[in-house]
């Protein structure tokens, strides 16, 4: 659920900034498209993690409530 808010929140500052410095805005279907992308990315990314000691950690740290690594 964080990854999908951390996303929609980066995309949508991308966008207002492209506006405010005069490059040319995307249509809501592009933004929606790169935010699914980033999130599709992202997940598969973590379901392939291997477990070291360090990956380990980074799990705890980040308080994960779920099984991110291969078995």
């Amino acid at each position: 659920m964080r990854l999908m808010l951390v996303s929609v929140i980066y995309y949508i500052w991308r966008e207002r900034n492209a506006h405010l410095y005069g490059d040319a805005p995307c249509i809501s279907l592009m933004i929606y498209r790169e935010i699914v992308s980033c999130i599709v990315s992202k997940v598969n990314y973590i379901r392939n993690m291997t477990s070291s000691i360090t990956n380990r950690r980074l799990h705890i740290q980040m308080t994960l409530k779920f099984n991110i690594f291969c078995n």
